[in-house]
């Protein structure tokens, strides 16, 4: 079977219906960390499996995120279904998992798992934006691959609108949902010019990069990363844009900062009630806000008691994270009426666009016919009479049968329909 996508052939989806559109899916919901991570396709791996599908005469996208690796693709038969899946399990740069992990998804299906997936419904949390951002890659790469044409560019295109609106429209993106994430939100409530702060983040895991990734994300005027070991505090800080320390810097800092938010594993506070009365004389005029993500506790639960200090903890956060989840999951059914309002919109143009080198054909049958009839005719009545008769006629019959097209089933196959009319009675002079 992988041998026939080497095949040369120029089909494409531009003529093809919704009905034709296929998706096969790998996610977080159906396959474990290690099978997504061996379906984990590079920009350079997306590209020739596009341009391998193109050869075969089939446009493509290769979506491919941290929780997901689909390939999207039109169909003319089981024989480009067959290629396809092929070709997405041989891309996989490992042992590919196997095929029972993935979903497969035809037609409106299909269309509609895009919309979802771009509109965050799909993600591993609920409503993230980044995933917008990753089907507008997607498709930009398979167009620059030459994988993508009209069809396929369309669908995409929609469902972006889609995603756009969802997050404009709706409340699905509103609120954080990730711990290291709220706790930047929970800061800018204390300090609203985060650009005019001194922020110190102590532990360089994954939770304290994390929190310095969303801190230089809203633009944080100065980063300080204080590590135990201050190799790995300084490897985070070069990537970000920070400055690395030591612990035993800390208590200098500690008369600096603007903010401390500690996110390492302690078995006793670090931040302690002596240490910040020790800095107070040291400090700016300002609040300085203390944000604990570390459990066990990292910050002593008594610096609160100390004037121009707030403290926030895990609890705190949780409660906040947990809100704005069902804040979340409460927006999920009007997305899904966005969805399919923009679905609708998407199905009536893709069904415009397959109809119309159909109802061209159609057309150009009818005014062959006509002008067979009319040369017929001319020697026993009035010529330009039976012109303005015959193109009225033309016109009226072409445009009733565009109207019962558009109104045919979901079942209808424009493409399909068009093979009969070059067999049709009365073309040409008969």
């Amino acid at each position: 079977m992988t041998s026939s996508i080497e095949s040369s052939s120029s089909g494409t989806g531009s003529t093809l219906g919704l009905d034709a559109l296929r998706v096969l899916a790998i996610g977080h919901r159906t396959a474990p960390l290690a099978d997504l991570e061996r379906m984990a396709l590079g920009r350079e791996a997306r590209a020739a499996l596009q341009q391998r599908l193109w050869r075969h005469g089939l446009e493509s996208v290769a979506l491919c995120t941290c929780n997901r690796t689909e390939l999207y693709w039109y169909s003319r038969s089981a024989e480009d279904d067959a290629a396809a899946e092929a070709a997405l399990l041989a891309a996989a740069p490992g042992r590919a998992p196997t095929r029972a992990r993935f979903t497969a998804r035809s037609g409106v299906a299909a269309a509609d798992h895009l919309f979802r997936v771009a509109s965050g419904l799909e993600s591993l949390v609920l409503g993230e934006a980044e995933v917008l951002g990753q089907v507008r890659e997607a498709l930009e790469s398979a167009e620059a691959a030459g994988g993508a044409g009209f069809a396929l560019g369309g669908l995409f295109r929609a469902a972006l609108r889609a995603g756009g609106r969802a997050r404009t429209e709706t409340g699905i993106g509103t609120g954080a949902l990730s711990i290291a994430s709220a706790a930047v939100r929970l800061l800018a409530r204390v300090h609203a010019d985060l650009a005019a702060c001194t922020v110190v983040v102590i532990g360089a895991g994954v939770t304290g990069v994390k929190v310095a990734r969303h801190l230089r994300a809203e633009r944080v005027g100065r980063l300080i990363l204080l590590n135990r070991t201050i190799e790995r505090a300084g490897q985070a800080a070069a990537e970000l844009g920070g400055e690395a320390a030591g612990l035993d810097e800390l208590a200098l800092w500690l008369g600096r900062a603007d903010a401390v938010i500690a996110a390492a594993q302690v078995e006793a506070p670090i931040v302690t009630l002596p240490a910040l009365r020790a800095a107070r004389p040291l400090r700016p005029a300002r609040t300085l806000a203390l944000i604990d993500l570390s459990l066990p506790r990292a910050i002593e639960p008594a610096c609160a008691g100390l004037p121009a200090v707030v403290l926030n903890d895990l609890s705190g956060l949780e409660q906040i994270v947990a809100h704005n989840r069902a804040r979340r999951e409460r927006e999920i059914p009007r997305v899904e009426t966005l969805i399919r309002r923009e679905l609708g919109i998407f199905a009536a143009q893709a069904r415009e666009s397959a109809l119309r080198p159909l109802l061209a054909e159609l057309r150009r049958r009818a005014e062959s016919i006509r002008q067979a009839e009319l040369e017929r005719a001319r020697g026993s009545a009035d010529g330009a009479a039976l012109e303005q008769l015959t193109r009225r006629l033309v016109d009226r019959l072409v445009e009733a049968s565009s109207q019962a097209l558009r109104r045919a089933g979901p079942g209808f196959d424009p493409p399909r329909a068009g093979c009969g009319l070059g067999r049709g009675e009365g073309d040409g002079a008969g």
